[in-house]
């Protein structure tokens, strides 16, 4: 396992993750295991169609962000969303944050995310409000809810159920105030489901008057 560590290939993580049940934490063993695995390898991972090697390939490329900053394991990341590589919306909940939306909080330019906010792949789009979760665990509601905003109104479930969990996080972390505010303006474009993870956590009588 050691040898392991220090590199190896595609194929070593693909035999490796065959061997497990399959699911994101046995994913994320994987990972671990193979954190010293070259670029190209992890490329391969990324741009495989087995949605296995997809997953372990999203791990390293956050284990890699964590390890130092790189905006290029952004870009490697989100040319993969934009040519639809990710088909389960597990890679963006596990990805946008820390890969998209981390290396933009405390200076950097947010235009990236409104640019995302408006592509026509649902995935890419979910990606630009998953990824503002960074900004809403420091405090921020701002840009969370101008993501949102832009997105309130679209009817799919890929981006409704990012948003919903996005809300429910500015109200738990950044702002109470700020999302009821939010709620009472554009809340009425939420579909039901992301409306009600977006309140679960308001004080009851709060919470059943903006369910409506």
């Amino acid at each position: 396992m050691t040898g392991l560590q220090a590199g190896g290939s595609a194929e070593d993580v693909l035999a490796a993750l065959a061997r497990t049940t399959g699911d994101v934490a046995a994913a994320r063993r994987v990972a671990r295991r193979f954190a010293g695995i070259d670029e190209g390898e992890r490329s391969a991972l990324l741009w495989s169609e087995d949605p296995g090697a997809r997953l372990v390939a999203v791990l390293l490329l956050v284990q890699a962000m964590r390890e130092r900053v790189d905006r290029e394991l952004t870009e490697e990341y989100l040319a993969a969303a934009k040519a639809e590589r990710f088909e389960d919306p597990v890679l963006v909940d596990l990805g946008a944050e820390e890969l998209v939306g981390a290396p933009l909080v405390g200076g950097g330019s947010t235009g990236q995310l409104f640019s995302l906010a408006k592509s026509d792949v649902a995935m890419v789009r979910r990606t630009a409000v998953v990824a503002t979760l960074a900004f809403v665990k420091q405090g921020d509601a701002e840009v969370a809810l101008g993501i949102v905003g832009r997105l309130v109104r679209e009817r799919g479930d890929t981006v409704q159920s990012a948003i919903g969990r996005v809300l429910r996080e500015v109200g738990k972390r950044a702002s109470e105030p700020a999302l009821v505010a939010f709620l009472e303006r554009q809340g009425r474009w939420l579909t039901p489901a992301a409306r009600a993870t977006a309140t679960e956590h308001l004080p009851a009588a709060e919470r059943d008057r903006l369910r409506g």
